[in-house]
């Protein structure tokens, strides 16, 4: 077992990092002293692993209580969350209760958020299964729903009192779900490390990626994260915008397209490409840099084919100007200055945005 401690001030926290089930009981046993939790899950990791983390719990004394919604970003929205908060109400769920987040990232993201809300606040850890949720979203204490306009627009920084990561869950991930969690690690490559972006090349190019691999790029992504979020916790500085390098796009694609076509890694990728090409363009980068982004995204298995149309050029625009990075409707971009330097609140005018899409569409 080995950690990573987020040293925040109000609300320190460790990252847990082990594949031993007794690790896992040893921290609830540490960081749960009133042995009740909810577990909120969603419908394709409950079936594998919900079962067996009940008993554990319970075996230890625990009162557990569960939810299951249905899996996929199309459940990420208020109405999950209001059936969320009337079943808790119905089995008794109280203020002593420890809501944990056993899933990927919608389950992270809307198990953190009811956990922020309910009862005024309820303590909360996250136990993530998907490479997603272990690299990026269960670190931090970002949570949040989607509405109809937009992804993540409601939401609060609700941080855990543990974040449990065993890689041992990605043995039962397919490969669109393992790629799905590639394009955030690139981003990391792309926004904080030359040297991490060639030793991810390297493993690239072996086309086999190991425990061992996932094991040292797991841990290295939730340092990048764990870094940032300690300068910078609630995006106050502006430094953890870093966090968001492609995510601009990637949500007004995601919106764009309701949910449906895109895994959020895979709008992330795209995102990636999307901001190369608009850096170069006004020559924030040089084309040698948009080249390299391209290559590591290549090599991560993502393609830029979209299957949009021209005229979707300016809705994509308006969902752009919605991001919560924005102000007063001027899109804010973290743009890449070199391979492993990126810059955030980058404002860029709206028609070298839309030439831009334009040309991206092609």
């Amino acid at each position: 077992m080995k950690s990573i401690n987020l040293k925040l001030k109000n609300n320190p926290y460790p990252i847990i990092f082990s594949n031993n089930d007794k690790d896992l009981i040893k921290s609830f046993k540490s960081f749960v002293p009133e042995k009740k939790v909810f577990v909120i899950s969603d419908s394709n990791v409950a079936p594998l692993y919900l079962k067996k983390i009940e008993g554990f719990l319970k075996k230890e004394k625990f009162i557990v209580q569960a939810y299951v919604f249905k899996a996929g970003e199309q459940s990420k929205n208020l109405k999950t969350l209001s059936d969320i908060y009337n079943y808790a109400l119905k089995v008794g769920v109280d203020r002593k209760f420890t809501v944990v987040a056993l899933g990927g990232g919608v389950v992270g993201d809307t198990a953190g958020f009811f956990a922020a809300t309910y009862m005024r606040g309820i303590k909360l850890v996250q136990v993530p299964t998907s490479l997603l949720a272990m690299v990026d979203s269960s670190v931090g204490g970002k949570t949040g729903v989607n509405v109809e306009g937009g992804k993540n627009i409601a939401g609060a920084f609700y941080q855990p009192k543990f974040v449990y990561i065993n890689t041992d869950f990605l043995k039962t991930l397919d490969c669109q779900n393992i790629k799905n969690g590639m394009g955030e690690i690139v981003k990391y490559a792309v926004t904080f490390s030359k040297d991490f972006y060639n030793k991810l090349n390297k493993i690239f190019d072996k086309a086999v990626v190991t425990q061992k691999d996932f094991d040292e790029i797991v841990y290295q992504c939730c340092k990048f994260k764990a870094d940032i979020v300690k300068r910078d916790e609630k995006e106050v500085s502006g430094v953890r915008e870093l966090l968001n390098f492609g995510h601009t796009f990637a949500h007004a694609l995601e919106t764009i397209t309701e949910y449906k076509k895109f895994f959020h890694g895979e709008a992330v990728a795209i995102g990636m490409l999307f901001v190369a090409n608009l850096a170069e363009k006004i020559k924030f980068c040089t084309e040698k840099t948009k080249n390299e982004i391209y290559k590591i995204v290549e090599n991560a298995g993502f393609c830029a084919k979209l299957g949009l149309k021209k005229t979707d050029t300016k809705k994509l625009l308006e969902l752009m100007k919605k991001d919560k990075k924005s102000i007063s409707k001027t899109v804010r971009f973290v743009l890449p200055k070199q391979t492993g330097k990126a810059v955030f609140g980058v404002e860029i005018k709206d028609n070298i945005i839309l030439k831009t899409i334009e040309d991206f569409l092609k």
